[in-house]
């Protein structure tokens, strides 16, 4: 079955200037002309592939475009994690971690050994205030220990912040 370009346009649901254009610009419908006249069983195929084509390359950009923007939130959060790690107001599980156990051994080291310093200290007292004040002393110097918090002592890895993670962006 033939048609001209008009009703073929009409077919298609485009101006006859956009078949024209369409025919001109991508060298559609070559095969699918006898004369001045289009073969519709050719023209009609060729036309939704050329539109399929096009489509999908817009949506395989629009995809790229929002993994690209993905890709930059991701990095912008990373940068903001390293910038909180740089004020010391984040730290890695494994550097707290080893913090807290380091500190909580020698507290506990110094509260078993606590009964030992302050014995011969009260042995001879008699009087309960001055034993009171004696126990209190010695139990506020080794809770100090708990006390200081630093923020420097936290971190392992010192200077060196995301050195693994700067070398692989470096390779993008």
């Amino acid at each position: 079955m033939t048609t001209n370009q008009k009703e073929l346009a009409a077919i298609l649901g485009v101006t006859a200037r956009h078949l024209r254009d369409l025919k001109k610009d991508y060298g559609l419908f070559a095969d699918g002309m006898e004369g001045k006249r289009y073969i519709l069983e050719r023209c009609v195929p060729e036309y939704i592939d050329f539109k399929l084509e096009k489509t999908e390359g817009y949506s395989a950009r629009i995809d790229k475009e929002r993994e690209q923007a993905e890709h930059e939130r991701v990095k912008k959060h990373i940068s903001e994690l390293k910038l909180r790690r740089l004020k010391y107001e984040l730290h890695e599980a494994s550097d707290v971690e080893l913090f807290l156990s380091d500190m909580l051994a020698a507290f506990r080291s110094r509260l078993l050994a606590l009964p030992q310093k302050v014995a011969p200290l009260i042995v001879g007292e008699d009087d309960t205030n001055e034993i009171i004040k004696i126990l209190e002393k010695e139990t506020v110097e080794v809770l100090q220990e708990l006390k200081d918090y630093d923020p420097m002592a936290i971190d392992r890895s010192g200077s060196g912040l995301f050195e693994e993670e700067e070398g692989e962006e470096d390779e993008e």
